[in-house]
């Protein structure tokens, strides 16, 4: 545990809500599974797109169906975004509520957070990976796709650098 950490601790705020929210969402979406799907995706829309203006114009029907498909998968795209968001927001938003304050500690083999919901002892070898963001460490669990948020005002520059070695 390093002597900065001890007495760290932050009151969460609206923007510092939504900051851990935009870096929790970024790494949800730069996912090797998610840029495959998205790319994926896009492709799908792109070639629509190009059969679309293939087709003759005595094809009405096809191009209407064409039509609906790009604005399907539009919409899919959008959507998922849109959920990925929210779901992140209401996990970062019911862990740390508005207004509440969060402390952590570095030790040798975990870190802990605490906040009103509780204590977490969090030992580094149930994690997988650790990115740091602008306003929030993410820390990935081993063999899950579920994340951990932990506010980067927490964590002095040698406390994360601990973090990620141990990780």
């Amino acid at each position: 545990m390093t002597a900065e950490s001890e007495s760290r601790s932050v009151v969460i705020d609206a923007e510092l809500l939504r900051g851990m929210t935009r870096d929790a969402l970024i790494f949800t979406l730069t996912r090797p599974l998610a840029i495959i799907a998205y790319t994926a995706l896009v492709a799908a829309f792109i070639v629509n797109a190009i059969v679309l203006g293939m087709i003759a114009p005595a094809a009405e029907e096809q191009r209407a169906n064409l039509s609906l498909t790009l604005v399907a998968i539009a919409v899919l795209v959008i959507a998922s975004i849109i959920f990925t968001r929210a779901s992140t927001r209401r996990a970062i938003s019911t862990a740390m509520p508005s207004g509440s304050a969060v402390r952590a500690e570095v030790r040798d083999e975990s870190i802990m957070l605490v906040s009103q919901r509780g204590v977490s002892d969090m030992k580094y070898s149930t994690f997988r990976a650790a990115r740091v963001g602008r306003h929030a460490v993410i820390l990935q669990l081993r063999g899950a796709s579920v994340i951990t948020a932990v506010p980067r005002r927490l964590l002095s520059d040698a406390d994360v650098a601990l973090v990620k070695s141990k990780i």
